[in-house]
Parts: structure tokens; sequence; C-alpha cells
């Protein structure tokens, strides 16, 4: 049930944490708010602290200035932010503070419906738990540690054909980044016991936001008890991607050892993965020397830079849109969920894909 958007009450049961949850979200500093409210920053931090409370009318005003209902900001439960040292980012370092703190906000808002979905619709059965593998150290280890999921998941030795479907079925949910946080790639983190994993959809390579939840899932297997951000866990982390998507068994037996681009067109094409990937993965596994490795990179640059061409079809994530698909026919519209977990409609749908499931997918729900 709902809060009651009292604004008297809703002051009196002001839950801190929400005013900072829904200032991050939408990627205010504390200054930049206090400006909007006619008030100073020291007001926010002591609201935020819990050291004072907003009055009435404060809170119909914070409302506005977040555009989040009057009763967001009284909701029971933990609604601490979640550390950024909890989450795997990629391109950490040319992402702000600020970006790094809304996509997070967004992860526990996101968090949110997912248990409010969770309680009416039966998700798939996380099943990432069963192939962690935490004491990874050699190239041999990672190797193992991605076969160990394709046995586990029993996926053979050939091309995935969809990633995205893959890990949603397998438990792990997949979102979009916030438009407007483009110097990230990717980021993963353990949510209670749900994986999820963020990627980046606009940056204009579907063969590379592939490798990123590849990149990510080997995060949520091998680094949940690290620190994030470490350059060896990057590497590992990519090592895992390569063997997960190009299994060694199959790769050996498929890639040259001359560098021959229409040769490697046609394995981009069989495997969906970059150009970049497939020389990665060959100077890995030996098949190509160092110095073929260098010029291969000197052309790519040369040739395409980040646009490689025959890009494969986009995946789109399926699970959150065809939930809000079956709740709607129980008779529970968008309206009515959005007012339960107290936010606006706008940005359940934004926040779930609900307005981007194609026809041919809604009627297979």
């Amino acid at each position: 049930m709902s809060l009651s958007n009292s604004l008297h009450l809703i002051a009196y049961q002001f839950n801190p944490s929400c005013l900072r949850l829904a200032r991050e979200f939408r990627g205010l500093p504390k200054n930049e708010l206090a400006k909007k409210l006619e008030l100073t920053p020291s007001a926010i931090t002591q609201f935020e602290n819990g050291k004072a409370r907003p009055n009435a009318q404060t809170i119909a005003r914070l409302s506005i200035a977040l555009n989040f209902p009057p009763s967001f900001f009284a909701q029971c439960g933990d609604s601490e932010p979640i550390s950024t040292d909890q989450c795997h980012f990629r391109s950490l370092r040319s992402c702000s503070v600020v970006e790094r703190r809304r996509m997070v906000s967004a992860s526990i808002i996101i968090g949110r419906i997912v248990e409010f979905i969770d309680s009416h619709v039966e998700l798939p059965e996380e099943r990432v738990t069963p192939n962690m593998s935490p004491h990874v150290q050699s190239v041999e280890d990672i190797e193992q540690a991605a076969s160990k999921v394709r046995k586990d998941w029993e996926l053979g030795l050939g091309p995935l054909s969809n990633l995205i479907y893959l890990l949603e079925s397998k438990g792990v949910l997949v979102f979009r980044l916030l438009s407007d946080c483009k110097k990230v790639d990717a980021f993963s983190l353990w949510h209670r016991s749900r994986p999820f994993i963020f990627l980046n959809t606009e940056k204009g390579s579907t063969s590379r936001s592939r490798y990123d939840a590849a990149h990510e899932l080997g995060h949520l297997l091998m680094h949940t008890d690290f620190l994030p951000g470490d350059r060896l866990q990057e590497e590992q982390a990519n090592r895992f991607a390569s063997a997960f998507l190009m299994p060694r068994e199959s790769f050996l037996l498929e890639c040259p050892k001359r560098l021959v681009w229409p040769h490697f067109f046609e394995l981009k094409h069989r495997w969906k993965v970059s150009l970049a990937a497939l020389v990665r993965r060959a100077r890995d596994l030996n098949i190509i020397s160092e110095d073929t490795y260098r010029r291969a990179n000197v052309q790519l640059n040369q040739k395409w830079g980040h646009s490689e061409p025959f890009e494969p079809e986009i995946e789109r994530p399926t699970i959150l849109p065809r939930t809000m698909v079956l709740l709607s026919q129980e008779r529970m519209s968008m309206a009515a969920i959005a007012e339960e977990l107290n936010i606006y409609e706008a940005d359940l749908r934004s926040l779930t894909f609900a307005d981007e499931l194609r026809e041919e997918e809604v009627s297979s729900t």
C-alpha cells in the first residue's frame, strides 16, 4: 500500500536516506538542490544526515524539484545508498562521481521495482552463484572458469546467439545505463541476492556491448569479494569474456594463423564479437605473433576505428518489460504499480523499458 501524500504526515515520517537517493538519482549536487529550494547547502546536508527534518512546505518543494511523489520521502525500510565500491565500473576514470552515484541510485530504485515484480511474477532462478570462482589467479584458472559456466549452462562450444537473453534466463537482470551517463561502458553489482548488469546501449557497437556483458559476468563470478577498480581484475574479466564468448577448443580450430581480414569478418559474423576481440583472442591463444597482433591493431584503427562494419543485431533486455505485460494482464496498471512504489509512472516505464517491447515479443508473452 502506497503512503498517503498528506504533507504533514510525510514530514513527520521523513526518511533522510530517501532524499539523498532522489537527489543522486536526478544528478543534483547539494548546492544546486539548495538553490532550487532557496535554502543553504548545509540545510540539505542536515536533512540527509537526519539532524533536521523538512516541514510540509519543504516536502512539497522537494517533490517538485526532484520530480518524485511526496510519499517517496517517507518510505520505510533500507534506502541507504549502495557504495560505489560495491560496483564494478568500466571507464571509471572518465566517469564523474555524480554519474556514478546516479547509476548506483538507479540500481537501488530498480531493486525496489524488481522486489515488487518478484512478489507477483516468478523471475528466472539465479544460476550465477553455483559457478562462482573467487580464487582465480592464473590465465588457465580463468579459462577453466569460463568453461565451467558453459558446461553448467549446457551451452556447448559454439557461438552464443543472444547473450542478453541467455543472461536473463540464468537470473541475471540486464538494464540500460541512464542516457546521460555515456562515459561508462558497463557496470555490475549484486543487489541482495540478484545479479544486475547495466550496459551502455549508445556505444554504436553491438559486438562491443555483448563483450561488455560477458566482461561483467566475469566480475560477478570472480570478484564478489574484491574491491572494484583493480587493473588485474579488469584484465581477468576481459580474459573471461574472451574465453566465454570464444571457447578455446573451437577457436583454435577456426582462427587463421595469418592476418586475413575476410576470414576474420567471417568469424565476426559467426561469433558476434568485434574484430578487435577476435585478434586479441588469437594473440592470447598464441595463434598469431605479437608483431602480427600489433599490425592488426594498427590496421583496425586506420580502417575502422571504433566503427566496425557488419555489426550483429542489437540485443534488448526483455524480462522486465515482459513482466510489465503480465502484470497489466492481471489488471494491475503501470500507474497503480508506480503508486505502490512511490515513484512516477514515467520513471517506472523508463527503468523497465516498458514501452520498448516489440509487438512480436508481446504476443509471445
